[in-house]
């Protein structure tokens, strides 16, 4: 059992308490949160700011925001640092040579391998260890996230027990993604994708597994060199290689209050966006200022706010580190450039919080998604115990989540990832102010104090491993419907989180909130179902869809 802190001593006369261990705010107070968030992420989310990209004038300006703002609120530093800390980072890197040694044998770039994480040089050594698949935790027994440095792990991407058909198999790249995941949160030296049946799984040259951590290698190898590494696991392999780098910098802002005690909650979010657009836009018209509204001016004003309260409210439990990581949309750089420069003792990091779009709260039927429950035993316990009953909590454990969050956890700290969820305005040039709604944000902001305040009652967590999850389909080759599914939705099905104007869902009378369970003969019981069965079928099939609308069930005939 956790201990429980009393409030009475800590909290500013304008907060008062609803029983134990639950914050309350005034009227006056919502009014005040309200008003301060909106005026700072009107300015964070203007056309001025040109999108917050990593690297770029909007960035720098945005830093200076945040810098400001926590002298402002007399929030200091981390001790012998500037608010604003630099970090190097690439936006790719061109190779001229690459060879692997394997079997005394030289095997060239292209011609028998490719890179597919090409953030980093590909310079590595170690035995190969196979890992099966590489979906499962039992895959990697053995293995942990220190050791594994003079390891390079083999994935066989035969999912012939899941696909059938490879042309229209959603879920094939989805699986391959969560391989990848899976085996970099172990840390290995890096990771060769092989497959036992190239005729009907083949790798491609194209797959950009992401997001994994900017400095681990992975290649894919062709079906010959496929086949000599999966015969001879256990075998020593070499990599070298010659390349050039993009170098940019970014500037993740952090502030500290420091109460000497051995244990740091870190309460983060990433103030970038994407600029003009780019790939990661789902915009195709031309290049567009991305204002990032949601995704994550919402979560970084939340940050500040948060930063604020903690202040006044003079909790002194433990260390306060508040983050707002740059180059969080080009990979969670900002967040890995933090740990990796130790700005503060990670292993003093007694959990992360991080807010990542929390804009868009329903006002009908308030929830939000807790991500990463499952990353320490006392998450599920604490997380009820602090509920202020202001919002439903959809709680889900994976802490591998593409967020901030995610660099946090692959350091073995327990992490919670608050979203109120996706939308159709998701990196796209409508995500913007008039969108967010500030009072749900409010609630969100009540929450997590609560949560801070019951950790300050904790003296540890016990981290727990979680397994990856595929949290939403991507677009790949074969049919879609063109939705958003809710990807921490507790219930049976795939709920819609938004639809896309012009696409099928669309044209066929789908609606965000809406619960598909069925697809022709296949039972929808999940997001992975859902891709199984849309695999089963090409351009032009006809399948009975059967969803639910509230109580309502409904069934339509749909064409792909």
């Amino acid at each position: 059992m956790f201990r429980i802190l009393f409030l009475w001593f800590w909290l500013v006369p304008t907060i008062f308490v609803h029983g134990q261990n639950k914050v309350s705010y005034s009227p006056s107070e919502k009014n005040d949160f309200f008003s301060t968030m909106k005026v700072n992420l009107s300015v964070l989310a203007s056309d001025s700011l040109q999108g917050r990209e990593a690297g770029t004038q909007g960035e720098l300006m945005t830093r200076d925001y945040l810098v400001n703002y926590f002298k402002q609120f007399q929030i200091p530093p981390i001790p012998g640092k500037e608010y604003a800390i630099p970090f190097s980072f690439s936006e790719g890197c061109s190779y001229s040579v690459g060879s692997i040694s394997f079997q005394s044998k030289e095997y060239e770039l292209d011609n028998h391998f490719f890179y597919l994480n090409r953030l980093v040089g590909y310079d590595f050594e170690g035995k190969t260890h196979f890992v099966g698949c590489g979906l499962n935790p039992e895959n990697y027994a053995g293995t942990d996230s220190v050791s594994n440095q003079g390891l390079v792990f083999v994935i066989d991407v035969n999912y012939s027990d899941t696909c059938h058909k490879l042309d229209n198999c959603l879920s094939y790249f989805d699986m391959v993604q969560s391989a990848v995941l899976l085996a970099s949160s172990r840390n290995p030296a890096a990771i060769v994708l092989t497959t036992s049946n190239w005729k009907k799984f083949p790798i491609s040259s194209n797959w950009i597994p992401k997001p994994i951590p900017p400095t681990i290698p992975v290649l894919g190898a062709n079906t010959k060199l496929s086949a000599l590494l999966l015969e001879n696991i256990g075998d020593s392999i070499f990599s070298s290689n010659s390349f050039s780098k993009n170098e940019q910098t970014g500037y993740n802002v952090a502030a500290f209050i420091d109460n000497n005690k051995p244990t740091t909650i870190v309460l983060g979010a990433h103030y970038d966006h994407l600029g003009f657009g780019g790939f990661a836009s789902r915009f195709n018209g031309p290049a567009t200022i991305h204002n990032g509204a949601d995704d994550n001016g919402s979560g970084t004003v939340l940050l500040l706010e948060i930063a604020r309260r903690i202040k006044e409210a003079g909790y002194n439990k433990h260390n306060y580190l508040f983050i707002a990581f740059s180059a969080e949309e080009k990979g969670l750089l900002g967040s890995k450039a933090f740990l990796s420069q130790h700005n503060v003792n990670n292993s003093s990091m007694l959990a992360m919080l991080n807010f990542d779009m929390v804009g868009r709260l329903d006002s009908v039927k308030p929830s939000i998604n807790l991500i990463g429950t499952g990353t320490a035993t006392q998450w599920d316990s604490l997380l009820t115990a602090s509920d202020p009953g202001l919002i439903k909590q959809n709680r889900t454990s994976s802490g591998l989540s593409g967020s901030d969050q995610m660099s946090f956890y692959m350091q073995k700290i327990p992490v919670i990832f608050f979203i109120t969820g996706m939308h159709k305005d998701y990196h796209t040039p409508s995500d913007d102010v008039d969108k967010i709604n500030f009072r749900g944000m409010v609630d969100v902001l009540c929450l997590a104090e609560n949560i801070v305040v019951a950790l300050n009652g904790m003296d540890s967590l016990s981290f727990k491993e979680t397994e990856a999850e595929n949290n939403a389909p991507r677009k790949r080759s074969g049919i879609s419907l063109g939705i958003i599914p809710d990807h921490a939705w507790a219930g049976k099905g795939l709920r819609i989180d938004a639809v896309t104007p012009g696409k099928t869902a669309a044209n066929f009378g789908f609606l965000a909130g809406d619960v598909i369970v069925q697809i022709g003969d296949y039972n929808v019981s999940d997001i992975m179902s859902y891709m199984k069965a849309l695999a089963n079928y090409k351009k032009g099939d006809v399948a009975k869809i059967t969803y639910l609308r509230g109580e309502f069930s409904t069934s339509v005939d749909v064409t792909f």
